[in-house]
């Protein structure tokens, strides 16, 4: 660790191997949090700026002070090619911590897109140039440079722990945070989801339209036409 506890930086963090990000690359957050028993979605109010934009890649995570951005530069500074910028703004809803020149240089760094629990400004400018950002909205006023703030230490960014390396995966529906150390079982768990769908699409277009398991359901609620008000009480 370079600097003390609060206004510092890890320099090298531990990334899922790329060939693991790319069997997620397919798929959407939706499924990712089915398998992961339906937990790692941020808060909802943190949302794509303009639609269409998807993101996966690694967690690089920066905490901010309320009305500060310096470390984010150097997180942009630490980033490797493909990497997601998550950061916490520790509750400021009134200043943009990213502007439009902070994009270009992440684009010029190739990185996969950016995450704020907080505000961005350059809205307009932002949804022009092809870099994928979640946030909760914009607002015209910058911020400061002074520092501190902490860049790949473990964060909380829209409710959910975050921790440098961990997988980001989001689109119109929103981020979900995959922990690096369970990549393998949500892989494993998303395959059989996928089958399940697949499946399912098959027998709507059989004429099947409601699930199998939906019947059953039903019947054991007691919401059965013509069941005695007895068995219903059972």
């Amino acid at each position: 660790m370079v600097g003390q506890l609060g206004f510092g930086f890890i320099e090298k963090i531990e990334r899922v191997d790329g060939d693991l990000i790319t069997k997620l690359a397919h798929t959407d957050a939706a499924n990712i949090t089915d398998a992961q028993h339906r937990t790692g979605s941020m808060d909802p109010g943190i949302k794509p700026i303009a639609a269409g934009k998807k993101i996966i890649g690694s967690a690089i995570t920066v905490e901010l002070p309320m009305g500060d951005n310096l470390m984010l530069y150097k997180a942009l500074d630490l980033a490797q090619l493909g990497d997601i910028l998550v950061v916490n703004t520790n509750g400021n809803d009134s200043k943009a911590i990213w502007g439009e020149l902070m994009t270009k240089s992440a684009m010029t760094l190739q990185l996969g897109g950016l995450v704020v629990d907080g505000l961005i400004r350059d809205g307009h400018a932002n949804r022009l140039l092809d870099f994928p950002i979640f946030c909760r909205g914009t607002s015209p006023v910058s911020v400061e440079k002074n520092g501190p703030g902490f860049v790949n230490g473990e964060i909380t960014c829209g409710g959910v722990v975050v921790r440098p390396g961990d997988v980001i995966v989001g689109d119109d529906d929103g981020v979900v945070v995959v922990n690096r150390c369970h990549i393998h079982s949500v892989i494993e768990n998303l395959q059989k989801i996928e089958e399940r769908e697949l499946l399912r699409t098959k027998e709507i277009a059989g004429g099947q339209v409601l699930p199998k398991w939906f019947a059953a359901t039903m019947q054991d609620k007691g919401l059965v036409p013509g069941m005695k008000k007895e068995k219903i009480l059972e």
